[in-house]
């Protein structure tokens, strides 16, 4: 038997009015649940588990107050919430992989929009500060300088590692170059950390050296600054609506942190030529050191998904839900994991039917579950494995990772002082012991 049928659009092409949301019922599954769609969309979403009926319409304080007077009504606003958004990405998962395609084609222009002026805003900005530090020699300005010449270097690099990872090459990548990408952020990370050193030792020198006479702050410099400071704000905001999407979520990061170094950075130049020299020196090593902690903290984040970190609970709850209602001749599933391998997820399913069912439908089930999954916009590649029974230890399935050692809690004090020598002596008794036993 094949999978579910998927959700679709269910209105007539006579451009008629278009149904309210209903849930598609699943052969010999519960009966499911009606929720209402308040924006007149035509949807089918199956829910064999009326999960839909357990999400809660009013999810306020207020609420919370009047259904548990003695709760934390806090706590319990965000237990709702989460809960609801979990039943939401339950019930919208099979059409997934749709409709980010379908959203992504309507939203492209303003992404594209959003992505070119951000690299040319970042490019100005970057012109406008390298003048600005060369005409004043502030070493403020010459750290914000140093911090928006990393973004463009960035996004080259972010841009030929994504072209890398989108040209093929079966025999040689099997399963494609996508990790690059992190491996491409890692490099960046030390080429960024290596800047922030430099800085650091440069305005140390400084500070090192005492007072001294520098150029004069030029009003010019400073309104180009301030321009360039207006515009990076006014594309956050816009990037701001559409920062889900990750392209723009990265800019919209990097205008949020460059306004706040590049106006305390401005600030610092400004009062250390008007009225104490050491602030300029001092507001560079605060910006070396926000540029040093933020990359090596993305450094060591990306290195844990390239060794395999495990996704969030509520996404594997997620895979197992797809899984379990995937097809009714799923009995059970036995195992599912999770985990990076790059910026996206692997996921391993095992998922137990009767033993009596013929090869080709278990193939095709199997099959199917695998694409479904891989349909998922965070799923890189899945893999389903058919059991016929549930009983069996699912570590003996592959070779063990880890080396078990037993553990010895019980140990006295003289064990804990001498250490090995204490069991040597333990071990030498013993076997004279067991010498003198045989002989006798």
């Amino acid at each position: 038997m094949g999978a579910a049928p998927s959700a679709g659009n269910t209105a007539d092409a006579g451009g008629g009015p278009e149904p309210t949301l209903v849930h598609e019922k699943k052969k010999n599954f519960n009966a499911p649940s009606v929720r209402a769609d308040t924006s007149g969309s035509t949807t089918v979403i199956s829910d064999p588990l009326n999960f839909g009926q357990h999400r809660r319409a009013n999810v306020s304080q207020r609420q919370m107050k009047i259904d548990h007077p003695n709760g934390n009504k806090r706590k319990l606003k965000k237990f709702y919430t989460r809960q609801n958004d979990l039943i939401d990405q339950f019930l919208g998962a099979d059409d997934e992989e749709q409709n980010t395609l379908e959203e992504g084609a309507r939203v492209a222009p303003k992404i594209k929009f959003a992505v070119n002026a951000s690299f040319t805003v970042n490019f100005c900005l970057f012109v406008i500060q390298l003048y600005a530090a060369i005409s004043t020699g502030s070493l403020s300005l010459f750290a914000t300088t140093a911090d928006a010449f990393m973004d463009l270097v960035s996004s080259f690099v972010m841009l030929i590692t994504s072209r890398l990872a989108a040209r093929p090459s079966i025999y040689k990548y099997p399963v494609g170059r996508t990790r690059i990408e992190t491996i491409g952020i890692i490099l960046f990370c030390a080429l960024m950390t290596t800047v922030a050193i430099q800085l650091l030792i440069e305005s140390g020198r400084t500070l090192g050296r005492g007072a001294h006479d520098s150029e004069e702050l030029k009003i010019i410099p400073i309104v180009f600054i301030a321009i360039a400071i207006f515009a990076k704000g006014s594309l956050m905001i816009f990037c701001m609506f559409y920062r889900k999407y990750p392209s723009v979520h990265v800019f919209y990061i990097d205008h949020r942190n460059d306004i706040a170094v590049n106006s305390f950075g401005l600030i610092m130049a400004i009062v250390g030529e008007k009225v104490v020299w050491y602030l300029d020196p001092i507001g560079a090593i605060c910006i070396a050191l926000l540029i040093l902690f933020s990359w090596v903290a993305n450094a060591f984040e990306q290195v844990w998904l390239l060794v395999g970190k495990s996704a969030p609970r509520d996404f594997i709850s997620k895979l197992i839900y797809m899984s379990m209602t995937h097809d009714e001749q799923i009995l059970k599933v036995d195992t599912c994991r999770a985990y990076h391998a790059g910026q996206r997820y692997y996921v391993e399913v095992d998922i137990v039917m009767n033993d009596e069912t013929p090869l080709r439908i278990s193939h095709d089930v199997s099959q199917s579950l695998q694409r479904k999954l891989e349909g998922l916009a965070d799923v890189e590649r899945a893999f389903v494995h058919v059991d016929y029974e549930h009983e069996h230890d699912i570590h003996e399935e592959h070779k063990p990772l880890y080396e078990t050692k037993e553990k010895n809690n019980k140990r006295t004090l003289r064990e804990i002082f001498l250490g090995a020598k204490t069991k040597v002596a333990a071990g030498d008794a013993t076997a004279v012991s067991a010498a003198a036993s045989k002989k006798a």
